[in-house]
């Protein structure tokens, strides 16, 4: 059977147990009226001031049963200006999310299966519009799917089968950018987690079909072993090699790697993680630690890794603020539905973006050399709600540069060579009473290009109060300040605003 026919096919099959779940459709609406001294961030001389008022109609879909789980979220919205003549405008945007997990047949065949479209930053070297979604500066529409069957078996006590395929597509409107198509495999064979000497063997490869940059792949196989001390800490081993195909700069594409580490967990809310090696590129290091208690959540990372910016599109690598909320939220909400909605109104009160350090990806063509550390914190106490985050990435590209000149321009080709990007976030909620809160927002971002010389600095301040006038009713009025400085290419800004607001739920 031909691949585009086997894909709706699956997706029919997983799709089949919905006419028995639990179907949840909840319509809301969003009306929002906001005066800003600076609507499309330009610099200060150019700067016009503007009442804007944004209506927002969205629905969210919810869908469970003991075979498959089905979240999505769809928002359009439209802008209508006091002046319409004022440049560089959005008159509407749309944002989707959408997961669907199922067990298509019994311990056998599964469907993991997502999409996805919204605004994304072009350029780190310019304005952030996080917070303001009226202009169209450094910013562009990025849509993906995303459609993965895979098969698990276990030969009794012996090993434990997976193999998978994806099918995936990253597409933007902004020209010089190329759209891609993904097909990936993967193939892993392993002993059973409960043995105290484990082995695995590996094997993954990923097609990418690019219209501007041209087609590429990665592939890798690999074996390992682990050996389980104790009870709480595992060390494990590895090696194999990498042989990938696409345009280098000058270094190695192939080679042997290896890798060595641990694995603590000394209590269900605890988990530390690490591992040193060696790869084409040289050295590779991972940590990751988690801990969680009552009243917070911390989580510790960092990784060294060949990425690409669609892969940041379709695996994020952002803090989530979801995740880190639904691991805060779980001593309070049990029950995973329950859950997802606290987390859905806390999210939509406080106005937070779906990550938390949200400046990290931009748009580009090449391979690139990741090295990130990521920080984030949640504390929950009686009124209020804190979550801290930070990050400092660094990324030198790997591939050619000729591959980002239509995106860039021939006079700022290398401003990707070689990139360093810090950021934090801060966002506190406090409740007044019953029904209303404060909440504060503060986030701050430094990019550096170490190729040019360009640097670019953006930060914002948002304040404001909320109330909830009936059980589907509430409204908040908001106070923000946003402002950026540059050179060698950066882009200097600042924004004063005040917005009113007000949500219902059908």
């Amino acid at each position: 059977m031909p691949r585009r026919a086997l894909l709706p096919l699956l997706v029919g099959l997983a799709f089949a147990p919905c006419s028995r779940a639990e179907i949840t459709f909840t319509p809301s609406m969003i009306v929002k009226e906001t005066w800003t001294d600076n609507v499309n961030l330009s610099p200060r001389e150019q700067a016009r001031s503007e009442f804007v008022t944004e209506l927002a109609p969205a629905f969210s879909v919810a869908a469970r049963n003991q075979r498959m789980q089905l979240a999505a979220r769809y928002q359009f919205r439209r802008f209508l200006y006091s002046d319409d003549d004022a440049p560089n405008l959005r008159d509407s945007g749309s944002d989707l999310q959408a997961d669907f997990k199922a067990r298509v047949l019994d311990d056998l065949l599964f469907l993991d299966a997502a999409a996805s479209r919204g605004q994304q930053t072009v350029s780190a070297f310019g304005q952030q519009f996080s917070d303001n979604p009226y202009s169209t500066s450094n910013r562009t529409n990025v849509s993906t799917w995303r459609v993965s069957p895979y098969l698990t078996h276990r030969f009794g006590s012996s090993a434990v089968l997976l193999a998978r395929y994806t099918r995936d597509s990253v597409e933007t409107g902004r020209e010089g950018y190329g759209n891609t198509r993904g097909d990936s495999y993967s193939l892993a064979l392993s002993s059973p987690q409960e043995r105290r000497i484990g082995w695995n063997l590996r094997y993954d490869r990923q097609d990418l079909t690019d219209r501007l940059a041209g087609d590429s792949s990665t592939e890798s196989i690999g074996a390992g072993l682990s050996w389980r001390v104790l009870p709480t800490l595992t060390l494990n081993a590895g090696g194999g090699y990498d042989d990938n195909d696409y345009q280098a700069l000058g270094g190695r594409t192939r080679g042997n790697n290896w890798n060595a580490g641990f694995q603590y967990s000394p209590s269900a809310r605890t988990t530390l993680s690490m591992s040193v090696g060696h790869r084409y590129f040289g050295k590779s290091r991972s940590l990751s630690a988690l801990h969680r208690s009552r009243h917070t959540v911390w989580n510790i990372g960092f990784s060294e890794s060949v990425t690409t910016t669609r892969s940041q599109f379709t695996l994020p690598s952002a803090v989530d603020t979801a995740e880190l909320l639904d691991r805060l939220f779980t001593p309070n909400f049990p029950d995973p539905e329950q859950r997802r909605l606290a987390i859905a109104a806390y999210l939509q009160a406080t106005g937070l973006p779906p990550t938390l350090a949200d400046d990290v990806n931009y748009l580009s063509n090449r391979y690139m050399l990741q090295k990130q550390f990521q920080a984030s914190a949640a504390f929950q106490g009686a009124r209020s709600t804190l979550l801290l985050s930070l990050y400092d990435t660094r990324r030198e590209a790997l591939s050619v540069q000729q591959a980002d000149s239509s995106l860039l321009g021939s006079s700022l080709f290398n401003l990707n060579d070689n990139t360093r990007q810090r950021g934090v976030a801060a966002n506190m909620t406090y409740r007044l009473s019953a029904r209303a809160s404060a909440y504060a927002l503060l986030n701050a971002a430094h990019s550096n290009s170490l190729s040019t010389g360009a640097r670019q600095t953006n930060r914002g301040v948002r304040l404001g109060l909320q109330r909830r006038f009936q059980r589907a009713l509430q409204g908040n009025v908001e106070l923000r300040r946003l402002e950026g400085s540059g050179s060698g290419g950066g882009t200097s800004y600042s924004e004063n605003a005040i917005s009113a607001t007000l949500s219902m739920t059908f």
